[in-house]
């Protein structure tokens, strides 16, 4: 593949991972209700490859109710017992989320970066074609 359709690519992609830093930063969660959760079982299971996926279970209370159910995020720093921040759906509280707001603003500040350089490249390399 030529230098100029990688430079797009990476553009492309620096694009997309802007957008979903955006999405987790502020839509994933927009109308949820924040709640402390604790950790109640951490699962372990291999997908046939080397990777371990993580599946972990929280209980917590909502609108009065105590709730069970399965995160849709894992970080290292979970163990059994820890309480950690979650965000349900007022409408359906066993609809819930982890906290992926950090992780969407790195995603955020990543993005336009990756984007700039590859932009800044295509740029420098159109002068350099131009002046020769």
């Amino acid at each position: 593949m030529n230098k100029k359709k990688t430079q797009i690519i990476a553009a492309v992609v620096g694009v997309l991972i802007c957008g979903m830093g955006l999405y987790l930063s502020f839509f994933e969660t927009r109308g949820f209700v924040a709640t402390t959760a604790v950790i109640d079982r951490i699962e372990e299971t291999w997908s046939g490859s080397e990777d371990t996926d993580y599946d972990v279970w929280v209980s917590y209370s909502a609108e009065g109710r105590s709730y069970y159910g399965e995160l849709d995020n894992y970080s290292s720093s979970y163990h059994e017992g820890k309480r950690i921040k979650i965000y349900y759906d007022p409408e359906n509280p066993e609809r819930i989320h982890g906290d992926s707001r950090k992780f969407g603003m790195i995603l955020w500040i990543v993005g336009p970066i990756i984007t700039a350089v590859s932009v800044a490249a295509m740029v420098k390399e159109k002068g350099n074609n131009a002046e020769q």
